[in-house]
């Protein structure tokens, strides 16, 4: 069952992170800057294994209408211009939305026709079958009803078209020992209410967070296969497994982690800084108990009707993840 959870406390809180995480960022931003973090964005990327590169074949996607949900401060969707994608970027914050087109207009004749706006992820304001692809990284679990934003993808693209969707996953060693264990149990946050998961994640940046994050949601196999019903082809693999992320104990892995692998320039335009590289066991360690769901799947088409040509890449990690 969707949540009682007002919008405008959503737009609160990301509009609060955002100013936390990139507002110094993208203060400063130039194209040439952008171009270089832009290149950088995708090295870490492929370092990772991200949907961005790895479930999807950017080298294909020129020409195509790509609905970003959720566009953050538009990182992805540059990545996805630079190959020349037609990108509509859709936050539910203003100030997200706004940075968003911001790099599109620094990018110049690179983002021609892309364009972002300030928009409810659960009410797209486009016709049905628009898009050929709907992407969306690590946002649909933050809204009220992730269902109806779910169903809301599936309309406005074409048949035939393509949905790259990163979900938390519940079935993963970040939820059960870091948050429900150490800071559920130990902590004491699991008997704050039923928003205890969106008190315990998200914020980072500079600022001491002054506003409560409405929601936070993870699912397992099982639920996914439930909210994609009306999708086809549903493919699900796991990722993203941090050391760091252990409460108290992964102060000091960071240390070492930087140490001995560095930081990675690609994270300042996602994150608003560098991003810690991760071990070849974490990396290895994320395709068993990440704590990201990358979910590919396909809108069907119409009895007789063909699908178009498959520009989505299969990664030699998917396939049915527990």
């Amino acid at each position: 069952m969707p949540e009682k959870v007002a919008k405008k406390d959503v737009r609160k809180f990301w509009k609060s992170l955002y100013d936390s995480l990139y507002e110094d960022v993208d203060r400063d931003m130039t194209r040439e800057r952008l171009l270089d973090s832009i290149d950088d964005l995708e090295d870490m990327f492929r370092l990772r294994g991200h949907m961005a590169v790895a479930d999807m074949a950017l080298s294909e996607i020129g020409g195509k209408l790509v609905l970003e949900i959720g566009s953050g401060a538009g990182g992805h969707s540059a990545l996805f211009a630079k190959y020349g994608a037609v990108i509509a970027g859709a936050d539910i914050t203003f100030d997200r939305a706004r940075a968003t087109q911001a790099k599109f207009d620094l990018m110049g004749d690179l983002a021609a026709g892309c364009q972002a706006m300030q928009s409810d992820a659960e009410n797209l304001p486009f016709a049905e079958n628009t898009f050929d692809i709907v992407y969306s990284n690590g946002v649909l679990h933050h809204t009220p009803d992730t269902k109806r934003a779910i169903d809301e993808a599936l309309r406005v693209l074409k048949p035939g078209g393509r949905a790259a969707i990163m979900l938390y996953c519940k079935s993963s060693w970040h939820y059960w020992i870091n948050m429900l264990l150490c800071v559920g149990l130990l902590r004491g946050k699991l008997f704050s209410g039923v928003n205890w998961l969106g008190r315990a994640t998200e914020w980072g940046g500079k600022n001491i967070q002054s506003v409560e994050n409405p929601i936070t949601r993870c699912y397992t196999a099982g639920e996914l296969r439930k909210l994609f019903a009306g999708y086809e082809g549903l493919r699900l693999r796991k990722g993203d497994f941090y050391f760091y992320l252990i409460p108290k104990l992964g102060r000091l892995y960071r240390r070492w982690q930087i140490r001995h692998y560095g930081v990675h320039p690609g994270g300042i335009l996602v994150y608003g800084e560098p991003w810690p590289i991760q071990s070849p066991l974490e990396l290895w360690l994320g395709r068993i108990m990440g704590w990201s769901w990358f979910i590919s799947a396909r809108k069907p088409v119409a009895p007789g009707q063909s699908y178009p040509e498959d520009k989505f890449q299969r990664s030699r990690h998917s396939g049915s993840a527990q």
